[in-house]
């Protein structure tokens, strides 16, 4: 048995050592509220260092495209590897994962005229709900698999289904008449890349980004601010 100590007022210890343990979470709030704070701010310099990342990821691919369509390429062909894999060892659904397969093989077109793509073309268009579906299919196995955990759903996601399209997003190029501000081209040196690698045009994040700067400097325009410099920071 227990030994209880009681106090001259008849309570035992036990309820002098909750009051205690109330007390030291009430007084968690300031350090609850700190916790929150500094992991917003953890999550937006992860956001700010993920942009400039991807800046300089479409610069290199801008800057050597040959090497990103091989890139591209043997990436799409070790994606569909990895799904045929899947399905004959793992057991993977045959609909979803051929669904994949399929989705890929669109994506093998764009290789044709990269580093351009037209984005209003119906493969393009297609590939974009190709896209959405594959990813509710996924997500529809995942949830009935309970046996799969978050992590490996990710390490799933990561290669099979997000790596070409993110691949293709950073690195195709846009013209200048697709966005109102699209007008940056060049590499890492300001022009075509080694070989005549260069793109001709602002890739696609690039191009997005750039635009999304130009809204910038039209709001700071109507409230009576103006930007020095441009999204690139070179001087107006």
């Amino acid at each position: 048995c227990h030994d209880t100590t009681l106090s001259s007022d008849g309570s035992s210890s036990h309820k002098g050592r909750r009051s205690d343990l109330n007390w030291h979470e009430e007084g968690k709030m300031f350090f609850t509220v700190l916790t929150y704070a500094s992991g917003y701010l953890v999550l937006i310099f992860l956001a700010v260092c993920m942009a400039c990342g991807l800046y300089y990821m479409a610069e290199l691919a801008e800057e050597y495209s040959r090497l990103t369509k091989k890139i591209l390429k043997y990436s799409i062909f070790g994606v569909l590897a990895i799904h045929v894999l899947l399905m004959l060892f793992d057991g993977f659904p045959i609909f979803t994962t051929m669904f994949g397969i399929a989705l890929h093989g669109v994506y093998y077109q764009f290789l044709k005229d990269f580093p351009f793509v037209n984005f209003s073309s119906p493969m393009f268009i297609g590939a974009c709900v190709g896209l959405l579906i594959n990813h509710w299919l996924w997500i529809a196995f995942f949830r009935e698999e309970l046996q799969y955990q978050v992590t490996a759903i990710m390490a799933f996601f990561v290669p099979c289904v997000w790596l070409v399209p993110f691949g293709f997003f950073v690195s195709v190029s846009l013209g200048d008449t697709v966005l109102p501000s699209a007008t940056h081209s060049g590499g890492l040196t300001g022009g075509t890349g080694e070989g005549g690698e260069g793109g001709g045009g602002g890739s696609a994040l690039k191009g997005f980004m750039s635009w999304f700067g130009s809204k910038r400097d039209a709001a700071m325009a109507t409230s009576g601010m103006s930007a020095t410099r441009d999204y690139y920071g070179k001087d107006r």
